[in-house]
């Protein structure tokens, strides 16, 4: 058969084969002749495949010397020309802008992989002379295949290859040049726009998943992680980016008659490598900035004071006791609470008793103070988002395959040192009268609440395509006659008495021998899902609501500076105690209740703030369990034995 195998015929002990190839677009005849010495049965299996619809013409002579059966089976397939390569063809060739087509000799070579860089080799009888062969490293190459008219010239060219030189190699003793070719496709994404692969890659990146890109080439192969979805370049070398799952584009129907007879093969995926759950985790470290305002206050009448002839509070002490307590910060002025001037009486057991408040003194005694605290801290926060992204309808026929991913990490960039220590650092508080009030800091754009939302979508997103990739494992490939419309970035239907299936290419190889005439395409389709997986909803990839806190909130004496009075030289008076009686501490001279025998207390002052409960401050973990359902698209793929 010409155009795939080597064209010709000869008898056992004739002479040499003779294998020059037809004329072009002329009827094939294939003389045969057998010679039978002996009794005995003989079968002659032929198959005869064109590429063209032509005449075939079997003239068949069998000489018998006995009376024998025969039996010749024969199948003649006469391929459609619709979605072949011309039956004269020619490649053509260009390195370095110059076609070097008529120096062809051997094999012309493509291989394209989804998603991988094309690939090209071929082999030139050099001129003459001089060779530089560093000259041709990186030098431009182009393949294209081209009818050839009557007279030799290459029209209606298909572009196979784009690219440059990778290796060329000297046989110093076949005097060839070989060339290993590539079409750069790293290179090329490399030099692609950001905004290019935004638009046309999609999908989600998170610097807290990916780490941070060097260069678009891994920026997009970021991205490309969380898309069902290849990106590589086209024959042309431009970049582009095919979904796994077609639905729009033209489907390139095969059927028998386009298909090699014996090249037809299903390799189906195995349940071992089969995932339908993916467990993940994105931890969420970010400082929560709190602040606290509590309330100190003592106030007394003025007939509270005199009736056992106290001694009023003075304001030195007051602004001594309320300067510096520990771990808060006094909020504005004190309120001190005035004494009006004037002698007041008080009687009692011990006598009468007065007192008297001159005018002068006045001002530097009082009644009672009010004031306001407030106290800063930080608490760290660990948001734990527990991710499952499945795909039930698969664990219902095939049983649960789960795989974990190592997950990310996201901590918030903060100085609480700095924070903490200066009053007006941001991010300033708006702080109550008292009460609590707190805020989550998670700085700007790379470690904030929408960068964590963002890093949970490129995770659910990145598990979601793990689960599709596992399932498109089983392949249908197949030979043609040189196809150069098969592509990775087409859909194909075959249909055949055995096998219909309907899949994405994956691997494609173009061949061209120059010495045989052989010129072939062969490709492997990707079939999804798998038996008896049905169809079920596709879950969006939206991140979860942040988790609530389910610390208390505290009570009443949490927002209180604690404050009382203690008066000695009163019956029942205990002794003073420095560490428990926290307040004011002063002694009667008059009233009811006045003992000199008994236990005098120093004259002074002290307040004690509130201290913060360890649910508010100590470092918290917060889980989020989040569940996701993933469709897994079902591709025809039907085998049926005749």
């Amino acid at each position: 058969m010409y155009g795939l195998h080597t064209y010709g015929s000869a008898t056992y002990g004739s002479g040499p084969l003779d294998d020059s190839p037809p004329p072009s677009g002329g009827a094939l005849t294939l003389p045969l002749r057998i010679t039978v010495v002996e009794a005995e049965s003989i079968a002659l299996p032929l198959r005869i495949t064109r590429v063209q619809a032509r005449s075939v013409a079997l003239p068949l002579r069998i000489s018998v010397v006995e009376e024998i059966d025969i039996a010749l089976p024969l199948i003649i397939t006469v391929q459609s020309s619709t979605i072949t390569s011309p039956s004269r063809w020619r490649p053509v060739v260009t390195l370095g802008g110059v076609d070097v087509s008529a120096r062809l000799t051997g094999e012309i070579r493509i291989e394209s992989d989804e998603g991988e860089a094309r690939i090209a080799s071929f082999s030139i009888n050099p001129a003459p002379g001089p060779l530089t062969l560093p000259d041709w490293t990186g030098a431009a190459v182009t393949i294209d295949i081209a009818q050839q008219d009557a007279a030799g010239n290459a029209i209606d060219a298909r572009r196979l290859f784009t690219g440059v030189v990778d290796v060329p190699d000297l046989d110093v003793t076949e005097r060839l040049v070989s060339f290993e070719c590539t079409d750069q496709l790293q290179q090329v994404v490399r030099s692609l726009p950001k905004e290019w692969v935004d638009t046309n890659v999609g999908g989600y990146y998170s610097e807290a998943v990916s780490g941070e890109s060097s260069d678009m080439l891994q920026y997009a192969d970021a991205r490309l992680a969380s898309v069902p979805a290849s990106l590589d370049l086209d024959p042309y070398q431009a970049a582009r980016v095919t979904p796994w799952n077609i639905e729009d584009d033209p489907v390139l129907v095969l059927t028998e008659a386009d298909i090699i007879f014996g090249s037809l093969r299903v390799e189906l995926a195995g349940r071992a490598n089969i995932r339908n759950e993916v467990e993940t985790v994105l931890q969420y470290r970010f400082p929560r900035l709190r602040a606290r305002v509590a309330s100190a206050n003592f106030e007394r009448t003025i007939n509270q004071y005199t009736s056992q002839g106290l001694d009023l509070l003075n304001r030195d002490m007051i602004e001594q006791a309320l300067s510096s307590p520990q771990g808060w910060q006094l909020l504005g002025e004190i309120n001190i609470v005035p004494v009006d001037p004037g002698t007041y009486e008080s009687s009692g057991s011990g006598g009468t008793v007065y007192t008297v408040i001159s005018a002068t003194d006045a001002p530097q005694l009082s009644l009672g103070f009010a004031a306001r605290f407030a106290s800063r801290w930080v608490q760290w926060v660990t948001e734990e988002y527990r991710l499952t992204v499945s795909a039930q309808a698969s664990i219902d026929a095939l049983g649960l395959s789960r795989e974990s991913s190592n997950g990310a990490v996201l901590d918030a960039e903060f100085d609480d040192g700095v924070w903490l220590s200066e009053p007006d650092a941001e991010p300033v508080l708006t702080l109550p009268t008292t009460g609590d009030v707190s805020l989550d800091y998670g700085g700007a754009g790379r470690t904030d609440r929408d960068a964590a939302q963002n890093a949970v979508r490129t995770l659910v997103a990145q598990a979601r395509r793990q689960i599709l990739a596992a399932h498109r494992d089983t392949r249908v490939s197949a030979m043609t006659p040189l196809h150069a419309g098969i592509d990775p970035r087409r859909r194909i239907e075959i249909d055949t008495a055995e096998v219909h299936a309907l899949g994405k290419v994956v691997v494609v190889t173009h061949r061209m021998d120059i010495e045989t005439g052989e010129h072939d395409t062969e490709f492997a389709i990707a079939i999804s899902g798998f038996s008896a997986v049905g169809l079920q909803d596709d879950d969006p990839v939206d991140a979860p609501a942040a988790p609530v806190d389910p610390t208390p909130v505290p009570g009443a004496s949490a927002y209180g500076c604690r404050c009382d009075m203690y008066i000695g030289q009163v019956s029942g008076a205990p002794e003073f105690d420095e560490a428990n009686m926290i307040g004011y501490s002063t002694n009667a001279k008059a009233g009811a209740e006045f003992d000199a025998n008994a236990p005098a207390y120093p004259y002074a002052l002290s307040i004690e703030a509130p201290g913060i409960e360890a649910a508010v401050r100590d470092p918290i973990t917060l889980a989020k369990p989040a569940g996701y359902a993933v469709a897994i698209p079902q591709d025809l793929f039907e085998v049926t034995i005749p």
